[in-house]
């Protein structure tokens, strides 16, 4: 709380100045207009603002103890009125009801309004962004469907399975991925095609037989041994006498041949069938033919056995490859080639058997080896692609891929130039909606904090409604209006006027201070729920409430006031020290009304005795303050039965003073039986009247004020107040003395001065 307070350099404080210091819980200040206390008051108000927002009137002024950042100073003075109510004709909930409404409301439309903006320019760009968006899809669209189109060139390929067959998405996906590593040469349909017969269309088999090397080689053997003998030209002997003849008839091989046909008795010409064939004959041919020449022919003979048995062989080798194995008849026609070099080989060695004196010659198998090479070749291709089959298909499709990849790479390549550009686009129209959201999200979290800096509403209106109706102020009450902004809006209403007049205008100055005072109540008992300051103590600063009040909203003042200032608790002198609300730091009350300072500061109340009284008096213009402790209590039992006697001398004739009237006895009465002690309990002054009689309930009402902290029963009972206000003075005069009558008689007729 507030320790000290320096008064300098403003209004009626010099520049000397002065210091209040050892300040309490509760402060009274009592003084004459003009003596210098609202300008306390106006240095406090001028404390609780900002630092930016402070006047500079009072930069002179300095205090202990405040610390703003813990501690929230509520001021009620004339501005509070004004600020408040004054310049408003309708309560708006919150926003009428404190001084920053009108600048609060403002400030949440011109926030509505950026928002809606923010909402505008938002949804033009997320038009803009989609628009850029189809396009991108439909330029996506065209793309997949030209790629798809590329599996047409493979429609016939029905064995071979390229993938992704049901998604044109996933079939773009693989292109792009093919593209990274596509090679330099690229097959053609025609290339594939053949890749895909021969791969899928045609069968593959193991070939298990090949062309044997090892009858290659013997029958090369024996074309080298047979070369040189049927070049050789092989003759008989010359001395013999038939040789002329065999010579002139040029029959050497006829001779030969028909020499084979002769045993060794037979005379008979195998030829002509004669008998011409004697022994001489035999001799002179065995001559002719001698063993030389034989033995080479018979060479000859045998080379040619073991040729046909080994060119037999490799044609029997031949075909059966054939048989299993003949791509595009390369077995086959070499079969043909090889039968027919064969044949006629075999039959130039038998026409050099048959003329041995004449030279012959064979073509060499190794005029073929090329294309047997081919089929070796071929056969070991074909083991080879049998066993890497399923390799090979894989290459066949990695290869059709590469085909439709390179077929579709410029269009690729173009959309994913525009596609960049509309991620660019898009990005960029992302940040800026994102901007626009957090700028629209920072605006509502500010229109939630303004609106958050509100009363309970309900709760405050139902407590002044109830304040009214209970102090006896029937001629309008508070009702709610409408909504704006989330808050609540209120106005005035008269008894049985449902319309929306503005009737705040018609209140007298005195009904307009009590209705503010009852909402400034509202916040220092807590029920403003800002949440800024929930957790702030209150510093409450009350300056002159009662102006132009009569005295039944004095009265209702003075009792509301004391349940700010209540204490604790009545246990120990520690507990009475304390304020009984723990949100109250301290409370200043500034006044110079003396029946309004009496009422609020009698200390035989359950008030916090942390308190001091300061009277301010001005003398040349320059302000004094003067401190005291409970010395204005002590002469005021005095002063109130003086105020009861110039009533009674100069009785009201209307009820207007009945609240001051009974207050004043009500006091008399419960300083008499609880702290004077003379005489009976008041109740006793009741047991015995009769309760059909109209003094009773005036009596009641008196005692029943006394016990206000033990039963609840408070200066604000709708019963008893009513019943108060509306009697004849003079009723509440011989009440007062028949109480009197019966707890002290002699006490009443010596303060009476009867």
């Amino acid at each position: 709380m507030i320790e000290s307070i320096l008064l300098k350099n403003i209004a009626s404080y010099d520049q000397n100045g002065i210091e209040i210091t050892d300040l309490k819980k509760v402060n009274f200040f009592f003084g004459a207009n003009g003596s210098g206390k609202s300008t306390i008051a106006k240095y406090l108000y001028n404390l609780s603002k900002n630092a930016t927002d402070r006047v500079d009137d009072f930069n002179d002024c300095s205090n202990s103890g405040y610390d703003q950042a813990n501690q929230q100073i509520l001021v009620y003075d004339e501005n509070f009125v004004d600020e408040n109510f004054n310049r408003n004709s309708v309560l708006k909930g919150v926003f009428s009801l404190n001084q920053t409404n009108d600048s609060i409301d403002r400030q949440i439309a011109l926030k509505q309004t950026e928002i809606q903006n923010l909402t505008d320019n938002k949804e033009r760009k997320e038009t803009l962004k989609q628009r850029i968006l189809d396009n991108k899809e439909q330029k996506k669209t065209e793309l997949l469907n030209f790629c798809w189109t590329k599996r047409n060139n493979f429609s016939s390929f029905s064995k071979l399975s390229l993938g992704f067959s049901g998604s044109k998405q996933n079939h773009l996906q693989q292109l792009k991925t093919v593209l990274e590593t596509l090679p330099s040469t690229i097959l053609s349909i025609s290339e594939l095609t053949t890749s895909y017969n021969e791969l899928y269309e045609k069968e593959i088999l193991e070939i298990k037989t090949t062309i044997s090397s090892t009858l290659y080689k013997d029958i090369r053997q024996l074309e080298i041994e047979l070369k040189p003998l049927l070049s050789e030209v092989i003759v008989g002997n010359e001395d013999v006498n038939i040789d002329a003849l065999i010579k002139i008839l040029n029959s050497r091989s006829w001779v030969e041949t028909g020499i084979n046909f002769l045993n060794q008795v037979d005379t008979t010409c195998p030829f002509c069938q004669k008998e011409t064939i004697d022994q001489n004959l035999r001799t002179q041919f065995n001559q002719y033919f001698d063993e030389t020449s034989k033995q080479q022919i018979q060479l000859i003979e045998n080379l040619l056995i073991e040729y046909r048995a080994k060119t037999a062989s490799f044609l029997e080798n031949i075909l059966a490859i054939q048989n299993v194995f003949n791509p595009n008849n390369l077995v086959s026609n070499v079969y043909i080639q090889l039968q027919e070099l064969f044949t006629n080989n075999i039959s130039e060695v038998d026409l050099k058997i048959k003329n041995s004196n004449e030279r012959k010659d064979i073509i060499s198998v190794n005029t073929v080896k090329e294309s047997l090479s081919t089929i070796i070749s071929s056969i070991k291709a074909n083991n080879k692609s049998l066993l890497e089959l399923d390799q090979n298909k894989r290459n066949l499709i990695s290869k059709i891929w590469q085909f439709m990849a390179k077929k579709c790479q410029t269009k690729i390549e173009e959309f994913e130039t525009k596609e960049s550009k509309y991620q660019s686009i898009n990005t960029l129209a992302n940040q800026i909606i994102d901007g626009y959201n957090t700028d629209s999200t920072n605006l509502k979290l500010e229109i939630e904090t303004l609106r958050s800096q509100t009363i309970n509403t309900q709760d405050a209106v139902d407590n002044i409604n109830l304040i009214l109706k209970n102090s006896g102020f029937e001629s309008f009450e508070i009702k709610e209006k409408e909504l704006v902004n989330n808050i609540s809006q209120y106005y005035l209403k008269r008894p049985n006027d449902n319309s929306e007049n503005q009737i705040f205008k018609t209140l007298s100055e005195g009904e307009k201070s009590f209705i503010s005072f009852l909402y400034f109540y509202q916040l220092c008992i807590g029920t403003d729920d800002i949440q800024n300051n929930s957790t702030k103590k209150k510093i409450i600063v009350i300056d002159d409430p009662v102006s132009s009040l009569d005295s039944q909203a004095l009265f209702v003042i003075s009792s509301l006031i004391h349940q700010l200032i209540l204490r604790k608790a009545n246990d120990n002198r520690s507990n009475r020290m304390l304020l009984k609300n723990e949100n109250i730091s301290q409370v200043y009350i500034f006044t110079h009304n003396l029946y309004f300072y009496k009422e609020v500061s009698f200390d035989k109340r359950p008030m916090c005795t942390d308190f001091w009284h300061y009277k301010i008096t001005k003398t040349n213009n320059n302000t004094s303050i003067s401190g005291q402790y409970k010395k204005s209590i002590t002469d005021d039992y005095a002063l109130l039965w003086e105020t009861i006697k110039e009533l009674k001398g100069n009785l009201p004739e209307d009820s207007n003073l009945n609240v001051l009237i009974a207050n004043s006895m009500r006091r008399i009465i419960e300083s008499y039986v609880h702290f004077i002690g003379i005489g009976n309990d008041a109740w006793s002054s009741i047991l015995d009247d009769d309760r059909q009689s109209p003094e009773y309930y005036l009596k009641y009402a008196f005692v029943a004020s006394i016990n206000d902290e033990s039963h609840k029963v408070t200066a604000l009972d709708g019963v008893y107040y009513q019943k108060v206000s509306s009697e004849q003075p003079q009723l509440l005069f011989d009440v007062f003395e028949n109480i009197f009558s019966n707890i002290g008689r002699e006490h009443y007729e010596m303060m009476m001065g009867e």
